[in-house]
C-alpha cells in the first residue's frame, strides 16, 4: 500500500444514511418516476424532450392538474408519496435532457419544501442556476397561463429550452 491508501474494514456496524443521502438515491428515485409514469399512464421517458403536439403531454396535463390544482392541495401530507413521484420525475427529465443534477440545498422549513430536512435542488448542466423541487411546483402551479397550455405543457417548454442550452454548451446543435 502506498502512504496515501486508505484500508477498509468492514466493522459490522451499520453506516446510517443521512436524509439526504435516502433522498437522493438512485433506486428510490427511479422507483419514483416508475410510479408517476404508472399513474399518468405513460410507458416511459423519451428519447428526447416531448414536442409541442406530443399526444403524451395532453396526458401529462390533465394528470398534473388532477394532483396538483395548488400548492395547497400539493402541499398536504396525504400527497406527499405523489408529490414526491412526481418531482422524481420531473428531475429525471431535467437530468436526462439539460444535464442537471440533484444537490442539497439550504432548508428553509417544511412550508418551503416538499421534504421534513432536505430541500433538493436541480442544478442545470449548462450553468450554475438551479431550482428547488419547490420552486419548480410553485413555478408551474402558480406561473402559468391557462391560455398557453397546461401546467405540464410549460415546463416542457421549459425542459426544451434548457435541453437546447445544455446542447450548446457542449458544442452541440
Amino acid at each position: 500500500m502506498g502512504t496515501g491508501d486508505q484500508l477498509g474494514m468492514d466493522l459490522g456496524v451499520p453506516l446510517e444514511q443521512s436524509e439526504w443521502g435516502k433522498w437522493v438515491d438512485p433506486d428510490r428515485r427511479a422507483a419514483q418516476v416508475r410510479k408517476f409514469l404508472r399513474r399518468a399512464e405513460i410507458g416511459d421517458l423519451p428519447s428526447a424532450p416531448w414536442p409541442e403536439d406530443a399526444p403524451e403531454l395532453r396526458q401529462l396535463d390533465v394528470t398534473v392538474a388532477e394532483l396538483f390544482p395548488d400548492m395547497a392541495t400539493a402541499m398536504k401530507p396525504e400527497n406527499a408519496d405523489i408529490a414526491d413521484a412526481f418531482i422524481c420525475f420531473l428531475g429525471e427529465c431535467f437530468i436526462r435532457f439539460a444535464g442537471a443534477h440533484w444537490e442539497d440545498y439550504q432548508w428553509f422549513g417544511r412550508d418551503k419544501s416538499f421534504y421534513d430536512h432536505v430541500n433538493p435542488m436541480l442544478e442545470y448542466g449548462f450553468d450554475a442556476d438551479g431550482d428547488t423541487a419547490y420552486g419548480l411546483m410553485r413555478l408551474m402551479i402558480d406561473d402559468h397561463d391557462p391560455a398557453d397550455g397546461g401546467m405540464f405543457s410549460a415546463i416542457a417548454e421549459m425542459l426544451r429550452e434548457f435541453a437546447e442550452e445544455y446542447a450548446l454548451s457542449r458544442g452541440g446543435a
